[in-house]
């Protein structure tokens, strides 16, 4: 499936899930900002199994956004900024030039990973990334596959 399908398929069943837990359990609110952070989970975790392709979107969205935290971080002498902006950088390159079109990436084991750091800042975060993600492997045809 191409980015588009991938994006639509996430974002349905990203909003799906918002919907229905927002609407029986109040798991969501809505503020602008957390509607951004959810945009963006669902952006970022549709696309992030093709991690693994040189010319995947996520990788260059990934490389463009690890070179403006180098540059604000440089500017604003923050070094954090900076060391995240290099690590994202350093990590994508690496994923993009030796992990295998539909290897690892496109793995339950992999999403779990990717997904787990979310629950610092809020678990149904981590919730909604973990469906994002899984709906790129069902859409890819990878649904049951563990590593």
């Amino acid at each position: 499936m191409e980015k588009a399908g991938h994006l639509i398929f996430g974002s349905i069943l990203g909003v799906l899930l918002i919907a229905l837990t927002h609407y029986f359990l109040k798991w969501f609110t809505f503020t602008p900002t957390t509607m951004g952070v959810m945009i963006g989970i669902i952006y970022v975790y549709s696309l992030l199994p093709d991690i693994d392709i040189k010319s995947g979107t996520i990788v260059w969205t990934f490389f463009g956004v690890g070179l403006l935290a180098i540059i604000i971080g440089y500017a604003t002498k923050n070094n954090p900024y900076m060391l995240i902006g290099i690590i994202l950088l350093v990590v994508t390159f690496l994923s993009a030039t030796f992990f295998k079109h539909r290897g690892y990436t496109h793995s339950i084991m992999f999403a779990l990973v990717v997904s787990l750091p979310l629950i610092f800042f809020h678990w149904n975060y981590s919730i909604l990334a973990l469906v994002c993600y899984y709906s790129h492997l069902i859409a890819d045809g990878e649904a049951f596959k563990l590593l």
